[in-house]
């Protein structure tokens, strides 16, 4: 994967989504992968299917109904590099959902797998796959320390 394929991509999070987000990256290094928030997200992104992400999408959305989430001021906006194809995945998430007239963006869908409850071995089974699939990731601790 060539760099110019990589994108800046922010996202709206909430006060709950920054503490879900760092609860996982804690995870994760806990269970022994060494890795920060952005890797973190970037690894939610890629382990993710999109029937997956469809799901936590539409549960969140009830839970966002029903009052049982964080909607007040955004606490952070967080900013990742992504290659294309996980930003076109994206999209392709909050396609699938606006055709069953649900009007999201792709930060909604960021922060439904936030929510969703996560296997942290499960997700660093999934770095090596990530590695391969995109050597040039920009910011892996591992590689930035050779």
């Amino acid at each position: 994967m060539k760099f110019a394929e990589d994108k800046r991509v922010s996202f709206s999070l909430y006060a709950d989504d920054t503490k879900v987000l760092r609860r996982l990256n804690l995870a994760l290094r806990d269970a022994g992968a060494d890795v920060g928030r952005a890797d973190a997200m970037r690894l939610l992104i890629y382990a993710a299917s999109e029937a997956e992400m469809f799901s936590h999408a539409a549960l969140r959305l009830q839970a966002e109904a029903r009052g049982g989430a964080d909607t007040g001021t955004i606490d952070e906006r967080f900013t990742v590099w992504l290659p294309g194809s996980l930003i076109k995945k994206l999209g392709r998430v909050v396609d699938d959902l606006a055709r069953k007239d649900i009007d999201v963006e792709r930060t909604f869908i960021v922060r439904a797998l936030l929510h969703a409850p996560h296997d942290a071995k499960a997700l660093i089974r999934a770095l090596p796959k990530l590695a391969v699939e995109f050597p040039d990731r920009r910011s892996l601790r591992g590689q930035q320390r050779g």
